[in-house]
């Protein structure tokens, strides 16, 4: 009769690494589409709230004064008013967590979003 416990403890020490990074690479992109997420819902939130005062001069200004009360980076990003909609574009990295492990330093997150006149919210 022969004892297998030295066996199972052995490739539990082999596949052990590989399920660390599994769990990493869960958590890594968990937070990439919580922070995409956040970033969707608050660039709907700040069109839906600042569409009526396009036409005001510091429209610029007031849209980065609730992105910036969010938390979100203004650094790159655009906004284009015209008469009949206006187009908020956002792209910045969000810093990963395990993913420096394999060599990526950063995960880069893009959203746009358009308001028109009858104040729906497109994603593009």
């Amino acid at each position: 009769m022969m004892n297998k416990h030295g066996q199972t403890l052995i490739l539990f020490v082999l596949l052990l690494p590989l399920l660390l990074l599994l769990l990493a690479f869960v958590v890594d992109v968990g937070t990439i589409l919580l922070e995409k997420t956040k970033l969707d819902s608050t660039l709907r939130t700040v069109l839906k709230t600042t569409y009526k005062e396009k036409e005001e001069a510091d429209y610029n200004e007031k849209v980065i004064t609730l992105l910036k009360e969010n938390k979100i980076p203004t650094d790159a990003m655009q906004i284009e008013v015209k008469e009949n909609y206006v187009r908020i574009t956002i792209h910045y990295e969000k810093e990963s967590i395990f993913g420096k492990v394999i060599g990526i330093d950063a995960y880069p997150i893009k959203s746009t979003y358009r308001i028109n006149n009858e104040l729906k919210v497109i994603k593009e």
